[in-house]
């Protein structure tokens, strides 16, 4: 996929909430990336879960090589119009850590397999976002601007992690926001961090934000870092975000943080995935070693299909591989029954439908 335009860098220090969304406006229109799609009707956007290339999985990379952990994945993302995940591990070289239980910093030489297996964009909005503190913020969305990557929710500042990004695909303009909502990350707007939503000022300029761009034409598409670890289906307050990014203007919401797959729920006229689970991870549990892959199929401006492609990483430590998905089928309807959707298989993918008509 070719990026045929570029521009990262927006200085300011200290600016309203009115002035950013204007500023975002002018950006947006400015430095738009360019995506051709090789197929005439549809456009196909894919997205990963929780994307860890630290610790264990950083010591299996330095044996196998950068692409090891995508060489069972690639012909997913690759082939796709836009390919994203979240990543869950800050990319760098500091040695000052934060005092905290986990701590994630993976080799720079990471990206060259993100890239290799046609990752085009990664989430950075998330509690690991400053495990380097405001050094390690800005030397990894450097470094990942770099690698031809682009880093979503993460800057210098308030205007760099609130900047949506825009894609241009078959003539359709789709706009990208990183999230975080998991309490960290945010020290001002002009400090380096994340884009909170868990600050009710960080909610707002979000929701506005959304807004703004919905009402001049843009898909939008949120991906919001959130919930509790290790639950099945999302808390109360997934549900209201989710809800109310929707009815902002967002088309798609997907989730992550948790480590575990949640379901699907159809909302207005927009569909939210609670929690794609992990894509590569070192956790020892089952559940944290089983992860999903959604792709969204376009027709224009509207949703032609939701499916997800079930991952494990029981045969190959931290190589997800597609799994069994006839043997998970009731694992995913029990998922997303709760939420009004329904789950059925074809050709190894499960594809979600609302039960009844939505209002």
């Amino acid at each position: 996929m070719n990026h045929l335009s570029d521009s990262k860098n927006v200085h300011t220090v200290s600016i309203s909430h009115k002035a950013i969304i204007i500023i975002i406006f002018l950006i947006e229109v400015i430095s738009a990336q360019f995506f051709f799609s090789n197929r005439e009707d549809t456009i196909t956007i894919v997205f990963g879960g929780d994307v860890m290339l630290s610790r264990k999985v950083g010591a299996e990379i330095k044996k196998m090589g950068v692409n090891y952990p995508f060489m069972s994945i690639r012909d997913i993302f690759l082939p796709a119009d836009l390919s994203v995940v979240n990543l869950e591990s800050i990319v760098g070289t500091q040695t000052k850590f934060v005092d905290k239980e986990y701590v994630f910093q993976a080799e720079p030489s990471v990206l060259k397999g993100l890239k290799w297996a046609g990752i085009d964009a990664v989430s950075l909005a998330n509690n690991h976002s400053f495990d380097c503190f405001s050094a390690g913020v800005i030397e990894c969305a450097d470094s990942v601007w770099n690698s031809g990557i682009i880093p979503l929710g993460i800057g210098k500042n308030s205007a760099e992690f609130f900047r949506p990004h825009s894609f241009w695909i078959q003539g359709n303009w789709f706009v990208i926001m990183g999230l975080n909502d998991t309490k960290s990350g945010f020290w001002g707007d002009d400090k380096p961090g994340c884009a909170p939503t868990w600050t009710a000022r960080g909610e707002s300029i979000a929701v506005d934000i959304i807004s703004t761009l919905a009402e001049i034409g843009a898909i939008v598409i949120v991906f919001e870092h959130w919930g509790w670890e290790y639950q099945q289906f999302p808390d109360e307050r997934q549900l209201q975000l989710g809800h109310k990014l929707i009815r902002a203007g967002a088309k798609v919401v997907v989730g992550s943080h948790p480590h575990r797959i949640q379901g699907v729920e159809f909302y207005k006229n927009g569909v939210i995935a609670y929690s794609l689970g992990n894509l590569i991870f070192d956790q020892k549990d089952s559940l944290g070693n089983i992860g999903a892959i959604l792709e969204l199929t376009f027709i224009g401006n509207r949703i032609y299909t939701i499916s997800m492609l079930p991952v494990e990483m029981f045969s190959t430590f931290a190589q997800p591989k597609p799994a069994n998905s006839d043997s998970m089928l009731e694992y995913f309807r029990n998922l997303s029954l709760p939420l009004n959707t329904d789950v059925y298989i074809e050709d190894g993918r499960f594809f979600f439908r609302p039960l009844e008509k939505q209002e």
